[in-house]
């Protein structure tokens, strides 16, 4: 266990290290990871690791019906036999309970965990209960102070080192600063520099703040150019990336640029992370910013343009989260509004978190009356689209006014009309006129271009209308066929997609054209027709976990939390708890973790508290309410209900009980399919394996021996 205050530099150590590392190393932040959802955690991210997509391998660890311990001993019992083992680095371990972590590292022998945490009283607690002795990276000693002041020129008695250590916390990155500053302004005297910051600070963390400012101003004026230009990227940006950004930004060579990029780190201004990339330090991109504003001549925005044209090309090589949502804001900085526009009206795209960093941005193109009227639709259309899809009519219903008046005024065109009927049609069953809606629905229809593409959307909308206006089995009857024929588009069947995850279906998928809209859209009929089924009392088979899958391959993150959350309830109604659990933890916690979805963190930890006191942990349950307290007071009135209902759900199946586990029993023939084609989310759990049958898995070992380990 590595534990150090935050820009102790513990995480940029551990990348370095990685870096040199001969085994396999796991990097998994568990900040926001409950520690019962743990284990399963860091089985995927490791067999993932360690063995890629190779089902054969993986079909001997994800065990279906082993719990998450039972699966994580099942891998690290695979790494032992294989003669391997595996590093798995931690980050943010006094989050977790020592508990926890104690039945992680029993249950995973070939696995070598690393933590890293930040002092406190729960470092005390991991030391105790797993009998470790912490490495401290809480700055520097006076030896290594004095060595790196005098690598920087500066001169400094033990008394000297002993208070710059006191005013920077002893933290390598400002005690490096605070030599550089020593060495240019003092004439070396780190005693002249101290008795400065004395009069000047009374805190540590304004020491730091003025030790930076000044180190910062007194940087050669061309390493404070690069560093101010990099300052505009919030993510670390490979080497490649920046040397192509610095070209653009500065007017460099290659040669050039090379250079300024070898003398940038010297001035410590640098995040480093290994091989991933580099990234100037949070603490000094404000004043990287302001100097890149203070230039003057429009340096900030050539800058930008600059970094937009590098975000461009590389988020196409790799993409994460992180660079969209800087992209987005490179856009809107740059006043590309049409860019923008085209973006927001991509449904996928309301599906990847980042629309709060958007909608400012609609806002202001919807209300630019200087803006082409196409330009403000569109605008329009992607507000409106994000009110209904969060039930907000009252906000859609002036836009779909505006909307309407750009209309009258001409010069747009049919699709235009359509964007605006098809979502007036849906804002108008919230006051419940069936009459009006469907003569709209008819109007719409009879204005639908020749295809059968435009047929299904308007289909499914007209499904959706019904469904909202309370005829459910309307809804469902007109979905119903439309599953089919979307079925026939991607070339599958419901058969074919029982028992096989998403990997597996993908495969099976054509590969001549782009399939992602038909795939989102299988999955939202599947979802309305297991909504509308289920309003009326009734099953809808299937249907929720193959729009779980679809939801997958569509990439469509927030949608598939949404109908996870919904199959958590339905196992939950049929009292199949262990299911529920399973499903938030395979399914929808590695969504939240990998895409950052943090509106949904709360609710679905929430409801994990739930499905954890259904299935007698009560303690753990207990323990994730009470990290969620917090959180309460920034939630909305309903959402703060809706928790303040969940803890009291808790609390009442703690002191009273829940009703007993529903047993599954798989008819023999279903079986074999699930085992033939390796399973996938529907897959059924197996009765309890006696410890001394043979295991499942085809070793011919006992199950004790093996994946009962």
């Amino acid at each position: 266990m590595l534990v150090g205050h935050s820009g102790a530099g513990k995480t940029a150590w551990v990348a370095e290290a990685a870096v040199h590392a001969n085994t396999p190393v796991t990097y998994i932040d568990v900040a926001d990871i409950p520690g019962t959802a743990l284990p399963a955690t860091v089985t995927r991210e490791v067999a993932a690791r360690m063995f890629g997509r190779s089902h054969g391998i993986l079909g001997e660890i994800l065990l279906p019906g082993a719990s998450p311990l039972e699966t994580l001993g099942a891998l690290s019992a695979q790494i032992k036999s294989a003669g391997r083992y595996a590093h798995v680095v931690l980050d943010n371990a006094h989050a977790l309970e020592a508990g926890h972590l104690r039945a992680l590292v029993e249950r995973a022998p070939s696995l070598r965990f690393f933590l890293i945490a930040q002092p406190g009283p729960a470092v005390a607690e991991l030391t105790a209960i797993l009998k470790i002795e912490p490495e401290t990276l809480g700055g520097w000693e006076e030896d290594t102070v004095v060595a790196a002041l005098a690598d920087a020129g500066c001169s400094a008695d033990y008394s000297a080192c002993e208070r710059i250590a006191r005013l920077t916390g002893a933290l390598p990155f400002y005690v490096l600063n605070a030599g550089t500053l020593a060495a240019r302004e003092y004439g070396g005297s780190v005693a002249a520099l101290c008795a400065d910051l004395e009069r000047q600070t009374q805190t540590v963390e304004l020491a730091q703040e003025v030790i930076l400012r000044r180190a910062f101003d007194g940087l050669p004026e061309k390493e404070k150019e690069a560093v101010s230009v990099l300052s505009l990227s919030d993510v670390a940006l490979v080497k490649d990336d920046v040397l192509a950004f610095l070209e653009t930004a500065l007017e460099l060579s290659k040669r050039e640029a090379a250079a300024r990029l070898r003398a940038v780190p010297r001035s410590g201004m640098l995040e480093l992370f290994g091989n991933a990339g580099v990234k100037v330090h949070d603490a000094v991109r404000l004043l990287g910013r302001a100097h890149l504003l203070d230039r003057g001549n429009n340096a900030e925005e050539a800058a930008q343009q600059a970094l937009l044209e590098v975000m461009v090309r590389s988020i196409r090589r790799d993409w994460s989260i992180g660079k969209l949502s800087l992209l987005i804001r490179l856009f809107g900085a740059l006043g590309q509004s049409r860019v923008l526009v085209q973006f927001a009206t991509d449904e996928l795209f309301h599906e990847m978190g980042v629309w709060p960093e958007i909608e400012p941005l609609m806002v202001a193109a919807a209300n630019d009356e200087e803006q082409e009227p196409e330009t403000r639709l569109w605008a329009l259309d992607a507000l409106v689209f994000n009110d209904l899809r969060e039930g907000d009519v009252e906000a859609a219903l002036p836009r779909l006014e505006i909307m309407k008046a750009l209309l009258d005024e001409g010069g747009l065109g049919p699709q235009e009309w359509l964007a605006w009927a098809m979502k007036n049609m849906l804002a108008m069953t919230e006051s419940g006129d069936v009459e009006g809606v469907l003569v709209l629905a008819d109007e719409v229809k009879g204005q639908l271009p020749d295809s059968e593409e435009h047929r299904r959307v308007f289909r499914y909308n007209r499904a959706l209308a019904l469904f909202k206006l309370g005829r459910h089995s309307l809804a469902a009857d007109e979905v119903e066929p439309l599953i089919e024929e979307y079925y026939g588009v991607l070339g599958l069947t419901p058969d074919v997609v029982i028992g096989r995850n998403a990997p597996e279906i993908r495969r099976m998928l054509p590969k001549d054209h782009d399939l992602t809209d038909d795939l989102k859209h299988l999955a939202d009929t599947l979802d309305l027709f297991a909504q509308a089924r289920g309003r009326d009392g009734l099953t809808s088979g299937l249907a929720r976990i193959h729009a779980l899958k679809f939801y997958d391959l569509a990439q469509a993150p927030q949608s598939l939390v949404r109908v996870g959350q919904d199959l958590v309830d339905d196992f939950v109604a049929r009292h199949d708890f262990i299911g529920a659990r399973e499903v938030i933890e395979r399914n929808i916690f590695p969504i939240i973790q990998g895409m950052g979805l943090v509106s949904w963190v709360v609710p679905v930890r929430a409801q994990y508290a739930v499905v954890l006191a259904y299935c007698g942990d009560h303690q753990a349950a207990s323990a994730e309410m009470e990290r969620l307290l917090p959180y309460e007071a920034g939630l909305s009135g309903p959402q703060r209900e809706e928790l303040r209902g969940q803890r009291r759900l808790v609390d009442h199946l703690r002191r009273f009980g829940g009703p007993t586990q529903f047993e599954l029993t798989v008819p023999q023939p279903l079986k074999k399919l699930f085992d033939a084609r390796g399973g996938g989310t529907a897959l059924p759990r197996r009765k309890k394996i006696g410890r001394n049958e043979t295991c499942p898995c085809g070793s011919e070992r006992k199950y004790k021996h093996c994946h009962g380990r």
